[in-house]
């Protein structure tokens, strides 16, 4: 029986895909790092509707939304032939790779871009750990931040967060895969940070938090299993 392939891969690919896009319709991610602006994520929903393996044949795409003010929508879907085997929504905001300060969508140029059509997979249903849920949460490793996890953006990419807290969730090895992904990213972690990872265990979930070396809260995330 082949393998699962796990959800940080999925996301992987189809975060290239909105690379490609970007690269053939213009600007690229290069194209606004020259012009000082850069994409920092703040959300991800995905949903995976069945076990992907390395023996289905996936098309991943993604397409910028309309959007307005300093927030970026975009959105991904991965196909195999008819079937939608994975779909995900995410929240960009647009920021001034030097100054640091956040600007309008409109600085983005983005009439050549072919545009999806914004749909959060979970609707208005959010997530929150509790303060009564984090106090019984518990600490299960240490995340030590290389160079080879860094972006574009000089932080962390998102993907590597995903990736550390599968590490922590022993049913992926036994047959089950993640059906629900909701990260929320708080605060971007640095070249040679240390981020402390606690979980949160319930039936059928996982809740995760790392925590910077000054002990903020920087990242968060609900993963169901299937």
């Amino acid at each position: 029986m082949a393998e699962y392939i796990k959800a940080s891969k999925i996301l992987y690919d189809m975060q290239e895909a909105a690379r490609e896009q970007m690269e053939r319709e213009r600007p690229s991610v290069d194209d606004l790092m020259d012009n000082n602006i850069a994409l920092m994520v703040n959300r991800i929903d995905m949903v995976i509707n069945r076990p992907v393996t390395e023996l289905d044949d996936v098309i991943y795409t993604s397409n910028p939304c309309p959007s307005d003010r300093a927030t970026l929508l975009r959105v991904y879907e991965a196909k195999a032939g008819d079937e939608q085997v994975a779909y995900a929504s995410s929240i960009w905001t647009v920021v001034n790779f030097k100054s640091r300060k956040i600007l309008k969508v409109r600085e983005i140029n983005m009439k050549k871009y072919t545009m999806g059509r914004y749909r959060n997979p979970f609707g208005d249903r959010k997530f929150r750990i509790s303060p009564e849920e984090e106090e019984i949460m518990e600490e299960v490793g240490c995340l030590k931040v290389g160079r080879d996890y860094m972006d574009d953006n000089g932080h962390m990419n998102n993907i590597k967060y995903l990736e550390h807290a599968e590490e922590f969730i022993p049913e992926l090895s036994e047959g089950h895969y993640l059906k629900e992904v909701r990260l929320h990213f708080m605060k971007e972690a640095l070249y040679d940070e240390e981020l402390i990872i606690k979980r949160l265990r319930k039936e059928g979930a996982y809740y995760f938090r790392m925590y910077k070396p000054d002990g903020e809260a920087n990242f968060e995330c609900e993963l169901i299993i299937s």
